[in-house]
């Protein structure tokens, strides 16, 4: 099947691949040689001869190791040896899930997307140009009718959320969640790796971090084992739960964090 990736760290990737092989590839040469025979004939004033040559005809290509290719050596190199890679695929999420251990290699398909708080507080999400413009716009605030001190945030709120903008830069976390199960899996992406927008239907692979059983909750900006935040800011975030109406901005268990790898579809 061919994929479209959404994500693809391509320097796990290689670490992974160079593991198993014991060494990285620079690239891949093919060769292909072929042969055969055609007619052939000798003039001369006196005699005539007929006959046969043989020939060679040799073909030559250079590839690249691209990280596409890796990741399908990847695969076969995991299905070769499920044990050594720590390869499981996730087929039922109830017991597949309730069972695996952290630094497993999980490949499941489940249905992904980008939480909206996540998702308002990258940087494309549009929210940091909004408050920028609102803060420029701000001298203006009177001749508009409106009343700074009860109609708009503060400003201290204003730069704290900004603040939080700045921080998240590129990455965002993904959610996966399957139909009829309560288990939920978890992931930071990096801005660099991002190559479509995370949402549907996909297959994830990562390797397990943490995770945390049913009735714990965790905020999605201070999940374990990301980076979206500094570390104090995490344990703070963490030591609150969500209050009526805020739950959308935590992760309820069972979950499990990935080190993302892949997504595609």
């Amino acid at each position: 099947m061919l994929k479209r990736f959404l994500y693809l760290d391509f320097t796990a990737l290689a670490d992974y691949v160079s593991a198993l092989e014991g060494g990285t590839r620079a690239g891949v040469e093919r060769r292909h040689l072929g042969a055969g025979k055609g007619e052939g004939a000798l003039d001369a004033k006196i005699v005539r001869a007929g006959g046969q040559r043989s020939y060679e005809d040799e073909e030559s290509l250079k590839l690249s190791d691209t990280p596409e290719a890796r990741f399908e050596r990847l695969l076969h190199l995991a299905e070769a040896d499920p044990e050594l890679s720590g390869w499981v695929d996730v087929v039922n999420p109830e017991t597949d899930l309730a069972t695996v251990g952290i630094g497993a290699m999980v490949s499941t398909e489940c249905d992904v997307y980008v939480p909206d708080l996540v998702q308002a507080l990258s940087t494309s999400g549009g929210l940091g140009d909004a408050l920028d413009t609102l803060d420029e716009m701000m001298p203006y605030a009177a001749a508009l009718g409106l009343d700074t001190t009860t109609d708009l945030p503060p400003k201290h709120e204003r730069d704290a959320v900004k603040g939080f903008i700045e921080k998240l830069g590129g990455n965002l976390v993904a959610v996966g969640e399957y139909e009829g199960s309560a288990w939920k899996v978890v992931g930071e992406l990096q801005g660099q790796y991002l190559r479509d927008d995370v949402e549907g239907v996909a297959q994830i692979i990562g390797k397990v971090s943490k995770r945390w059983s049913t009735g714990q909750w965790k905020p999605l900006l201070a999940l374990p084992g990301s980076s979206l935040l500094p570390r104090a800011e995490r344990r703070e975030l963490e030591r609150k739960r969500p209050k009526p109406g805020e739950e959308d901005e935590y992760m309820e268990g069972p979950a499990i964090m990935l080190h993302v790898l892949a997504i595609y579809q």
